[in-house]
């Protein structure tokens, strides 16, 4: 049986070393090798104008199939992009003759409940242990996935944001992976990659070469699927959708008039009282100019539908009326901590009274601490 050939130089232009096209002895040894080196991902075949890099979130994510029920299907794993875009992996060898039409359907329930039912914070949670054990720290992680090794708190909070309504509005990627993919499975990706316009659908196919039985091995991996009709689908999208939320979009997605007031409520306070209001690509943030700083001080966040954060960012938690004002905001029952510094809540027309109280308390505090920071300043010049 005729198998693929690559080569490799050796020290002279006349000594190549020929590596035969083997399979993997088991379906694991491809999920470590992308666990491991998710540059296998080929960021440059997927997108050549701006190569995508990758954040191993878990492998193993376990995915529900209801709201209050315990994880039904696991993904061998879940990534996220530079642009926050979770990205599904499902591998299979080509022996298994499952990933000739069974692994499409089983992806696409995998991604439809994944949308449905993940929580945000659960996602932050499994990828800062997936670098606790790699010792490093999520933070860091995300710093280098931005290629910004300056990035602060505050952009940070912005991208898991991203990541969420990335997922809310099923901006998704779907890649299946294996070491030989069947024209079958390669017909129904490029299928479904043109008619899906959020959703991007891809084959992967990373072969494996080896010199002999035990000697030298090369990795060669291959997208399929993306035809040049779905990219240029994908680009304009993406162009449709515009590089910034705006204040009316905003107020227009709110579900209720009730939600809508109390937006505006809080957009009209911190106008009023001299704060800055920033839009970003999926939320607008409250900020203040900080006496000890050149840095804005971001303390609120919105985005839509209808979810309200407190942000407490690093340099205040050190303060004892920042302390004492989250187990405050804590025991009103409508926060939910998200990471270190994030409390967020829903807001309904149930809660929208204590929402507010807590709104205009957060205020007062913030104007309190810039008071007493401007004095200090004040005193030490």
């Amino acid at each position: 049986m005729y198998k693929s050939k690559i080569f490799l130089i050796g020290d002279g232009k006349d000594n190549l070393v020929a590596l035969e096209e083997s399979g993997y002895v088991t379906e694991s040894v491809l999920q470590d090798f992308l666990a491991e080196y998710p540059d296998l991902l080929p960021g440059d075949q997927i997108d050549p104008e701006a190569p995508r890099r990758w954040l191993l979130v878990v492998r193993e994510m376990g995915i529900p199939g209801d709201v209050n029920e315990a994880d039904r299907w696991s993904l061998d794993h879940l990534f996220l992009d530079q642009d926050g875009i979770p990205t599904f992996i499902e591998c299979k060898r080509a022996t298994d003759t499952r990933i000739r039409r069974e692994v499409v359907a089983q992806m696409l329930e995998y991604a439809a409940n994944g949308v449905e039912y993940w929580d945000i914070d659960k996602l932050r949670q499994c990828a800062a242990e997936t670098a606790q054990k790699c010792g490093r720290s999520l933070n860091d992680e995300i710093a280098q996935l931005l290629a910004d090794p300056e990035i602060d708190e505050e952009y940070i909070e912005e991208y898991w944001k991203i990541v969420e309504a990335n997922l809310r509005h099923h901006r998704i990627r779907l890649v299946f992976v294996a070491d030989s993919v069947p024209k079958e499975l390669r017909r129904l990706v490029e299928f479904l990659n043109e008619e899906m316009a959020n959703v991007e659908v891809l084959a992967l196919e990373i072969k494996q070469f080896q010199k002999g039985g035990h000697g030298q091995k090369a990795l060669v991996p291959r997208v399929l699927g993306l035809t040049e009709t779905a990219r240029a689908a994908k680009a304009s999208s993406t162009t449709r959708r515009g590089p910034r939320l705006t204040r009316e979009e905003f107020l227009q997605q709110c579900p209720t008039a009730a939600v809508r007031e109390f937006f505006q409520s809080v957009l009209s306070q911190a106008e009023e009282r001299g704060h800055t209001v920033s839009w970003g690509k999926v939320s607008f943030s409250v900020r203040s100019r900080w006496p000890q700083s050149s840095n804005m001080l971001t303390f609120a966040y919105g985005f839509p539908p209808a979810k309200f954060q407190i942000f407490l960012e690093k340099r205040l938690l050190d303060k004892d009326p920042l302390q004492t004002l989250r187990q405050h905001l804590l025991k009103m029952g409508i926060f939910k901590e998200s990471g270190d510094y994030a409390l967020n809540a829903q807001v309904t027309e149930e809660n929208l009274a204590r929402v507010s109280e807590a709104y205009r308390f957060v205020l007062d505090k913030i104007d309190e601490l810039i008071q007493m920071a401007q004095e200090e300043r004040n005193s030490a010049g």
